[in-house]
């Protein structure tokens, strides 16, 4: 599979760098932007803070629609037989591009290779906490499998992948995240009902 590395790559921490994001949106259309504010648990604050001293406050959300309008969605073990179910994301490495860094993840998470169709959404995230007010940026795309066999590669992160509806994406699974009392469920039930909102908007 043939990936092209762009040559201005994701810097540290937040700060995402422009002239990479210009070139995605180049090859993949103008996202919308959204921001959003939650309410984080004092584990789930934790666990953004761990992040943030690997030098990374962002992910990449790759929503992977199957034929029949299906989409590939994970569960972590944090939340193993919860019900709940999301789409699979992940972050750049330092030195590593955007691009490269969705592709990996998506791999890692699902076992699928990608192709990515349309940049949907950059979506900016306040994660309040306790003590501080964390910024948080998450970059949403559609892609479509083109190989690979679906199944978790990094199981040390990722409990279960399966293919779910957009009608359970947006019915049952949405009510549970809601139900959990996370701030981060909070924020992905948000950030899933604005992605089929967007694609409706686009007719894609």
């Amino acid at each position: 599979m043939a990936i092209t590395l762009f040559p201005k790559l994701a810097s540290k921490l937040n700060d995402i760098n422009e002239e990479e994001m210009q070139r995605l949106i180049e090859r993949f259309g103008e996202p919308k932007k959204c921001r959003f504010s939650a309410d984080f648990l004092e584990f789930e604050c934790h666990l953004v803070r761990q992040t943030r001293t690997k030098g990374r406050l962002h992910d990449i959300t790759c929503f992977i629609r199957q034929k029949k309008n299906g989409y590939v969605v994970i569960q972590k073990h944090q939340y193993a037989n919860s019900g709940i179910y999301r789409a699979p994301s992940g972050g750049a490495n330092i030195g590593e591009s955007l691009e490269v860094a969705a592709h990996r993840e998506m791999y890692e998470e699902t076992g699928l290779e990608v192709r990515l169709l349309k940049f949907i959404l950059d979506l900016h995230l306040d994660v309040v906490c306790s003590s501080e007010t964390i910024p948080w940026r998450s970059l949403v795309f559609l892609a479509e499998p083109i190989g690979g066999t679906m199944k978790p590669i990094d199981t040390y992160e990722i409990f279960d992948v399966k293919v779910m509806s957009r009608e359970d994406l947006l019915g049952d699974i949405d009510s549970l995240m809601i139900e959990s009392g996370w701030g981060g469920f909070a924020y992905r039930s948000f950030l899933t009902r604005e992605f089929f909102k967007r694609i409706d908007e686009l007719n894609i």
